[in-house]
């Protein structure tokens, strides 16, 4: 790590490196928090100090950490085999372990997230046994998450009612989602797929063989659109058919999007694996970023090669905002027709989903809440084929009422002289603060410092600065510029004195008046002098 002292006390280092001494002490760059919240900050020099007690305890800390990893790779597994359907509570209470552990982390709370760390082993084992004990369980698939009005129907016949988060539906049975709705339905393999909104759905066949636990599973898209992945164990040994419109898809992929406009028209993209399409007793199969359309009557589109991810414009995955709003770019991709960008605050996109259609190459986020946002983007081409979406992109939003520092370079007092007609001063405050010089605004650099030139200096003039953050807080500033001139830096005069530069005085004492600027020290200085 450059420009890091180290003492047997203490460590001390620039803020620049607070995620390297993170990598280097607890294991993991996205565990700065704890460094942050642990040391003591020097705002001159912008550098942070441990102290020999907190670095043993980020140390040991690390230890442990390096099991959270580990047990993620468990309770994949385990939710591979079942554990969405067979131990809910108990994977619902691994989860929360493990979500509490990254929050504690965000907060700095080292001595929760320790202990959060050190039970997480035996809340998995508990998950494992349960879903060992539990298993066997004629249930196929379960709403495991809803947002907005969401309704499931009961059979063939059966008429539509309101569905709650963990319903339990079986073969025939049905799904649909209204304007702004979305469901995930999580089968026993760990594969789930997402019914978007304004959606019609059915599972035409739901099916598990106990003896290797494989699925047989087929549904069929009415209308809308859905999003099936499939897990490693769901993609390798099940068998997956989805009826979209006029055509029937066998998937071998962990992401594939369908969209059905009634039973006319499909449009099929696939972003992993491979699928087989067939209509019209023709079969095509599509790769990896491969799409068709097929329409009733016709063969299916032979495969068409899927417009890439915008690329982001954004010098990094992640930004933190202090306001409701943020403005989000994207790089513009040749030939797309429109872009769909989603925000949600699930990484997996799977809850409370927030989808924006649009033909330029940004948009605004609204009512973004506090905490963390993840948004991606994705690019349409003329058959209205969607891409594989963009890296996803962290937006973090927090409170911030601490007006933003501002200071000024060889300033005493708020005030500066100089014997020139022009000046340079240079200063420092927050990066991405608007800064305004007598109201006009001024270039900052990414570390906070500013210049400001001013030209033809008056005798006396007061320097406006006004430094506003991304949450409204203000600091305000005046300097008062003074330029030196002789007629009052040597305008004096001496009480008793006579001649000019022999002064004969007439009593021990002396008065020595005249004009100064405020803010100045004088100096006088006495000699004697002996005469032989």
């Amino acid at each position: 790590v450059n420009d890091i002292s180290l003492a047997q006390e203490s460590i001390t280092f620039p803020a620049k490196d607070l995620q390297l001494i993170s990598q280097r002490y607890t294991g993991s760059q996205i565990n700065w928090p704890l460094i942050l919240e642990m040391a003591t900050h020097e705002s001159e020099t912008n550098t942070f100090t441990l102290a020999s007690a907190d670095v043993l305890k980020l140390q040991n800390f690390s230890n442990l950490a390096a099991s959270v990893s580990t047990q993620k790779v468990r309770i994949q597994e385990l939710i591979g085999s079942g554990a969405t359907i067979f131990a809910p509570l108990e994977l619902a209470k691994v989860t929360r372990m493990t979500y509490e552990y990254q929050q504690r982390i965000k907060e700095g709370d080292l001595e929760t997230a320790t202990t959060l760390v050190d039970q997480l082993p035996l809340a998995v084992d508990e998950l494992e046994k349960i879903l060992m004990d539990s298993r066997l369980v004629d249930v196929q698939a379960q709403i495991s998450k809803k947002t907005g009005e969401v309704d499931k129907r009961l059979g063939l016949l059966g008429s539509w009612q309101e569905a709650d988060q963990g319903d339990l539906l079986k073969e025939l049975d049905g799904l649909r989602t209204m304007i702004e709705s979305f469901a995930n339905l999580d089968f026993t393999d760990g594969s789930t797929v997402i019914i978007e909104p304004e959606t019609e759905a059915i599972i035409r066949r739901s099916r598990i063989d106990k003896l290797n636990e494989s699925t047989d599973t087929e549904i069929t898209l009415e209308n809308g659109s859905l999003l099936a992945k499939l897990s490693a164990s769901g993609k390798s040994k099940s068998k997956y058919i989805l009826n979209a419109g006029p055509s029937q898809s066998e998937l071998r992929s962990q992401n594939f999007y369908a969209e059905a406009e009634g039973p006319g028209i499909a449009r099929l993209t696939n972003y992993e694996g491979a699928a087989v399409v067939k209509a019209n007793d023709v079969s095509i199969t599509i790769q990896k970023n491969e799409g068709t359309i097929v329409e009733e009557g016709k063969d299916p589109l032979p495969p068409v090669q899927l417009l890439p991810a915008p690329g982001l414009a954004w010098g990094s995955t992640d930004s933190v905002i202090y306001r409701t709003s943020v403005v989000f770019p994207f790089i513009e991709v040749d030939r797309a027709r429109e872009y769909r960008v989603q925000f949600s605050p699930n990484p997996n996109f799977n809850e409370k989903v927030t989808s924006i259609i649009t033909t330029q190459t940004s948009v605004t986020l609204q009512d973004l809440p506090l905490g963390t946002t993840y948004v991606r983007v994705q690019a349409s081409d003329e058959l209205g084929l969607k891409g594989p979406h963009s890296e996803t992109t962290r937006i973090i939003r927090n409170i911030d009422n601490k007006p933003p520092p501002l200071f000024i370079d060889k300033t005493r007092n708020d005030l500066l002289f100089t014997l020139q007609n022009a000046i340079t001063l240079s200063g420092v405050t927050e990066p991405n603060v608007q800064l305004l010089v007598d109201d006009e605004p001024q270039k900052i650099s990414a570390s906070g410092q500013f210049s400001i030139k001013k030209t033809d200096l008056e005798n006396d003039q007061i320097l406006s600065l006004k430094a506003e953050d991304r949450s409204g807080n203000i600091t305000d500033k005046e300097i008062r510029i003074i330029k030196l001139t002789e007629a009052v830096l040597y305008n004096l005069s001496l009480q008793g004195a006579r001649g000019t530069n022999t002064i004969e005085v007439q009593r021990e004492e002396i008065t020595i008046s005249g004009n100064a600027y405020s803010g100045q020290t004088y100096l006088t200085k006495t000699y004697t002098v002996h005469i032989n």
